[in-house]
This record gives C-alpha cells, sequence and structure tokens, in this order.
C-alpha cells in the first residue's frame, strides 16, 4: 500500500485507512525529521504547529481517493522563519503528483476533453485546465530542412479563421501553429527566428495559397519552393465539377419542359423519347458524378460484374457508367480529358521532363473551348515553376517527393480537438492542445510553469 503512495516504511510515522461513502480517505503523518530553512539554509527539527491538508489522490480505479495529510510546520531556531516540511505527494496544490501526471496521461489522447478527465479522476473541469496550464509549455521546435504549409479551420481569432499549421515534413512532427495565416503574421512570427536557422529551410511546400509564396521566398533565402499536387487536382476537380453541374441543370431544364408538356397532354412520341433520354442523363449525371474524380482503377475494371440499372433498362458496370457520361456532352468529355491528363502528368512525369510536359498541357487548356476550363491554363502558368519543383526528391532514402500530405492527417486531428471539446476560446491552452497531443516526444512539467514565463 505504501508504494500506491510514494512512501517508504522508514518515513512514516502514522497511516490510517477510512472508508467514506465518497471514497477512501488515507490519514498520514510522516516522521519527524531535520529539515533545512530555505531562507538561512540552517538546520531546525523545532515543530511549531500541524496543518491537515486534503490531497486528491487519483491512484484506484475503483473508488475515489484521498490523503489527510498531516503536515509539519517547522520553525527555524536561527532566523525565525517558519516553514512546512517537504512531502512526496504533491509539489504544492491540493492534487497529488499522481494525480497531475494521470490526468495530463489522459490529456494526451486527442478526443479526451477536459470534462471526461475530469471526471475519471474526481476533479472539476476547471482543476484539470488550471492543471494543464500550469504543467504544460510546448515550445517551437527548431525549423528542419522540410518544411509543409496548411491551414486548417479550427479556432476564430479577431482577425483569422484559420489556424496555420507549420509541419515538419521528414519527421512528421508540428513545429508550430500560428493562429492566423495572413502575411503580416506569418512574417513578424519567421522573422523572430535567427536568420542561420531559416537558412537551413531547403524546400518548402504549401497549397495555392500566394501569401505562402512571399513569405517562404521573404523568410527563408536558400529555400525551393513547392506547390502540393493534391490542391492543383482539386482546383480542377472543382472545374470539371461545373461542367459536370452546367450539363446536369441543362437536361433537368429539358425534363422538367416536357413534363410540363404531359400535364397539358400535348407532348409528342418524339417529346417522350427525348424526356426519357434527358431523364437518363439527368440521373447518371447526378447519381454517378463521383466517378468522374475517382483514382481506383480497380471499379474501371471493364471485366467486373455488371448489374441490371433499372433506370438505364440494362446490365451495366462503373466502366460502363463512365463511358456513358462522357458520351453525354462533347464538353464534358474534353474537360474529362484534360483531368486525366494531368493525373499522367502527376503519374507518369519526373523533374527532368515536367517542364516540357508541362508547357504543352498549358497549351492544351489555352486552346480548350471549354469555359471551364481554360482559365486553369493562367493558373497552371502562375505556378509553373512550383509545379515543376515538387517532382524534386527530397527524401534519397525513399525517393519520396515532396507534398502536404501529412499536414492534412495532421489537421483532421487538430479538427477533431476542437470538436471533441466544443470549441477553444484560449489561443495558448488550443496551440499547447495541439503539440502536446500530436507529438509524441512532447512531455510536461511536473513543477508548475510560472505565468511570467516566455
Amino acid at each position: 500500500m505504501l508504494k500506491f503512495f510514494n512512501l517508504e516504511r522508514d518515513n512514516v510515522q502514522e497511516i490510517t485507512f477510512t472508508h467514506k461513502s465518497d471514497g477512501l480517505y488515507v490519514g498520514i503523518t510522516l516522521n519527524q525529521k531535520y529539515c533545512q530553512c530555505p531562507v538561512c539554509g540552517n538546520m531546525t527539527q523545532k515543530i511549531k504547529d500541524y496543518k491537515e491538508k486534503k490531497i486528491t489522490h487519483s491512484v484506484l480505479s475503483i473508488t475515489n481517493c484521498y490523503i489527510i495529510y498531516k503536515a509539519r510546520r517547522y520553525q527555524c531556531l536561527h532566523c525565525k522563519k517558519t516553514f512546512y516540511e517537504n512531502n512526496p505527494f504533491t509539489f504544492g496544490g491540493k492534487f497529488s503528483v499522481v494525480t497531475v501526471s494521470n490526468v495530463l496521461k489522459d490529456l494526451k489522447s486527442p478526443n479526451a476533453t477536459f470534462t471526461d478527465v475530469a471526471k475519471r479522476h474526481n476533479i472539476s473541469p476547471t482543476s484539470a485546465i488550471n492543471i494543464f496550464d500550469r504543467h504544460v509549455h510546448i515550445s517551437r521546435r527548431p525549423l528542419p530542412e522540410c518544411v509543409a504549409f496548411d491551414e486548417v479551420y479550427a479556432f476564430k481569432s479577431y482577425d483569422s479563421d484559420y489556424v496555420c499549421v507549420i509541419v515538419d515534413y521528414l519527421d512528421k512532427k508540428i513545429i508550430d501553429v500560428l493562429p492566423s495565416r495572413h502575411k503580416n503574421v506569418l512574417l513578424n512570427y519567421f522573422m523572430l527566428i535567427p536568420r542561420v536557422e531559416r537558412e537551413k529551410v531547403k524546400y518548402v511546400s504549401f497549397d495555392m495559397w500566394n501569401t505562402y509564396r512571399i513569405v517562404a521566398k521573404h523568410v527563408f533565402p536558400n529555400c525551393i519552393c513547392i506547390v502540393d499536387h493534391f490542391h492543383m487536382i482539386q482546383d480542377l476537380n472543382k472545374r470539371v465539377d461545373k461542367v459536370r453541374i452546367r450539363v446536369q441543370k441543362k437536361y433537368k431544364k429539358i425534363k422538367d419542359d416536357l413534363k410540363k408538356k404531359i400535364k397539358n397532354k400535348t407532348i409528342t412520341v418524339e417529346e417522350k423519347l427525348e424526356l426519357e433520354e434527358a431523364s437518363r442523363h439527368y440521373y447518371v449525371l447526378k447519381k454517378f458524378n463521383w466517378l468522374l474524380f475517382s483514382n481506383n482503377n480497380k471499379i474501371f475494371d471493364e471485366n467486373n460484374e455488371k448489374k441490371y440499372n433499372r433506370v438505364l433498362a440494362r446490365y451495366c458496370n462503373y466502366s460502363d457508367l463512365y463511358t456513358y457520361m462522357l458520351e453525354i456532352d462533347d464538353e464534358l468529355e474534353k474537360a474529362c480529358e484534360l483531368k486525366e491528363d494531368i493525373v499522367q502528368f502527376y503519374t507518369n512525369c519526373n523533374y527532368d521532363n515536367a517542364k516540357k510536359a508541362l508547357e504543352q498541357i498549358i497549351t492544351d487548356f489555352r486552346s480548350c473551348p471549354v469555359e471551364e476550363m481554360s482559365p486553369f491554363a493562367n493558373t497552371l502558368t502562375n505556378w509553373k515553376t512550383e509545379i515543376i519543383n515538387s517532382f524534386i526528391i527530397v527524401d534519397d532514402k525513399s525517393k519520396r517527393r515532396m507534398n502536404t500530405a501529412i499536414v492534412e492527417n495532421r489537421n483532421k486531428t487538430i479538427k477533431l480537438i476542437k470538436h471533441a471539446s466544443n470549441g477553444y476560446l484560449n489561443w495558448e491552452r488550443f496551440r499547447n492542445r495541439i503539440l502536446f497531443s500530436l507529438n509524441d516526444d512532447t512531455t510536461y512539467y511536473f513543477t508548475c510553469i510560472r505565468k511570467d514565463r516566455n
């Protein structure tokens, strides 16, 4: 039992156990010994008085546990100052070291909330928050060679709704998080970092937020900027989807107009056939639109099992449905062809031939008659250098090219922290919680952190 309270047999003068309705009460008195005065340094054994302290000790899972500690107050014979004896239960306050440790270990999980942890350890949510604030303060990690930027909608401040997440691409650790992605905030933050450290950054990856490119070129003098291919294809998919929606609306209008004629009983046989065709086109474009953006080659295998589709009145698989959609409209087919060119560009090219292939793709987009697709040539031209740089191998061991996939993964966990607690109002607490939960090598202080600590 002594091990549960971090005690040795020789240190205990008296220990009692009392069961009450609200838990187990353990009365402890330590042996008297010589203590050093914290003021003048002289040794003393004179006892001035005793004081009972109730300490929450979350060491048992089946019941609450409290230490009723009879603390001695010594008096120095030299300077007459009084002080309490040191004890193995707490560094000060009403919670034991074990309770503090268990609370912080539970808060390491991203889906844990202060309320849930507080209930588990028989303390109030406010106490759990105070323990976290007093014992957790995570400093910025040193800048690595490969830095990835991204933002996530997770904290609303007075001037921004986005949290800027900075990640070490190779180490997969979060370097830091900032309460805004605005240019002045990023510049002020990075310019406070010594130039020698900033010069170590060789590669910077980000999405197509132009502020990141401006900041990276300004604060990292030796860096190569890389735009993430995921966001590039995501932007292209949005354009293809606009084409699909436009075609879908066209057939919906045809369908609605012909249905009105049916109600008025003025429809012809040819118009009935046209209505059936428009209904099939609208049905496929609306229900199977995801096929236009899927990268799973297995579902497009022509040999896959065909199932009967009642609306189309025939047997078909996903490959047949995809082909059917492309045959509906020439502009939609052209848009999908250009999208496939971009996919093949990122799949088959390398750094040596990427420039020539990209220039041909830009020409194809610029000459495209589809109004939603041709402006994408300007996007490719604007980010041409960064797109070509995305083919650089940044890790020779794994032959990896740089992207922001790891940041997107961390963003998902940051959203989990936010949603589990219904949001945070204190930025410092939210920042420390992110770094504490997502970086597995972060730890906490056993002694309390002073409020004026930088």
